[in-house]
C-alpha cells in the first residue's frame, strides 16, 4: 500500500514566492499596456481634435477681405477697431454687442484671443456661416462676421466657439455653438505689408499692438495656434505622464504652465489671405 504524500513548508513557500514573481510581472505588463493603450489614444485624439480645428477655422479665415462685387472697396481682414475715420466699413467696437464681436487680444469671455473675420453676402446669394446657419443675401450687399474663440465659462469650459455677427443690424445673427472641445487656448498674430502696395509680409503682430496709422489695409495673412489637450484635467486616473512640469508657448502669449499630467499639442499654421494679396498694388 502506497503510503501519502504531500508538499513540505518549504515546497510551498516556493511555490507561493515564485506565483507572486510571476503574479508580478503580469501585473506590471498590464499597467504598462494600459497606460501605453491611453498614451496612444490621447495622441490619436490630440490629432484629431487639432486637425479637424485648424482645418475648420482655416476653411473660414480665408474669407477674409472677401467681396462678391470686384468693383467694391474690399472689406477689412478682421474685424477689430484699427483704421481710419471715414474709411469704408470703418469699426469703433465701442458699443455692444459689437464690442463683444470684435477681434481682441486675450478678453475675459476667452482662453486666449478672439478672432473676427467678416465677409459679405452679395444679393441673391446663399453662405453657410461658421455656425451652419445659411445667410442669404437681400436686395444689397450684407455685411457679416464670423467670430471665434475658446471659451472659459463653466458651461463651455475649453470649447472652441463659434457665432455670427451681423454689423448692419448691430446684433448677433445667430447663437453661439461648439465646434470641438478640448482646445484650451486659441492665439493669433496678423501679418503685416510694408506698406498699402506691397504684397509680403513684412512683420507678424498681436491685434492689440495695431494701430490706426497702420489700419487693417496692410494684413496680408494671419498666423493661428492651439494648445489642445486630450483628456478632462480634473481626472486624476488619466494621467499620462509622469513628467511634473511642462511649459507651453503659443505666439506672443505669456507662457502656459500645466502640472495635471495631461498630454498636449501645440498645432501652428499660417494662413495667406489672397483676397489681400492680389489686389495690392493694382
Amino acid at each position: 500500500m502506497n503510503k501519502q504524500q504531500g508538499f513540505t513548508l518549504i515546497e510551498l513557500m516556493i511555490a507561493s514566492l515564485i506565483g507572486l514573481i510571476v503574479m508580478g510581472g503580469l501585473m506590471n505588463l498590464f499597467i504598462t499596456t494600459n497606460r501605453s493603450v491611453a498614451l496612444s489614444d490621447a495622441l490619436s485624439q490630440n490629432q484629431e481634435t487639432g486637425r479637424f480645428a485648424m482645418d475648420y477655422l482655416t476653411k473660414f479665415i480665408r474669407q477674409a477681405g472677401y467681396t462678391d462685387d470686384y468693383t467694391e472697396q474690399g472689406i477689412p481682414a478682421i474685424f477689430a477697431p484699427f483704421g481710419r475715420a471715414g474709411q469704408t466699413n470703418y469699426v469703433t467696437c465701442a458699443t455692444l454687442p459689437e464690442s463683444f464681436a470684435c477681434s481682441a487680444d486675450n478678453p475675459n469671455d476667452a482662453l486666449g484671443d478672439r478672432l473676427s473675420i467678416p465677409f459679405n453676402v452679395g444679393p441673391g446669394q446663399e453662405v453657410r456661416s461658421c455656425t451652419g446657419t445659411i445667410v442669404k443675401g437681400n436686395d444689397t450687399t450684407q455685411y457679416y462676421v464670423n467670430v471665434f474663440w475658446v471659451s472659459n465659462t463653466a458651461a463651455n469650459m475649453r470649447d472652441l466657439r463659434c457665432q455670427t455677427y451681423d454689423k448692419g443690424a448691430n446684433d448677433w445673427f445667430d447663437d453661439p455653438v461648439t465646434i470641438i472641445n478640448n482646445v484650451e487656448s486659441f492665439e493669433f498674430q496678423v501679418g503685416l505689408a510694408g506698406g498699402e502696395d506691397s504684397k509680403y509680409v513684412r512683420r507678424y503682430v498681436s491685434v492689440d499692438t495695431m494701430n490706426d496709422e497702420i489700419g487693417l489695409t496692410n494684413v496680408r495673412s494671419i498666423r493661428i495656434a492651439l494648445l489642445t489637450t486630450s483628456m478632462d484635467a480634473t481626472d486624476s486616473n488619466k494621467v499620462q505622464t509622469t513628467k511634473k512640469e511642462r511649459i507651453y508657448s503659443l505666439l506672443d502669449a505669456p507662457y502656459i504652465s500645466k502640472t495635471d499630467g495631461n498630454l498636449r499639442n501645440i498645432f501652428t499654421t499660417t494662413i495667406e489671405l489672397p483676397n489681400l494679396i492680389e489686389p495690392a498694388g493694382s
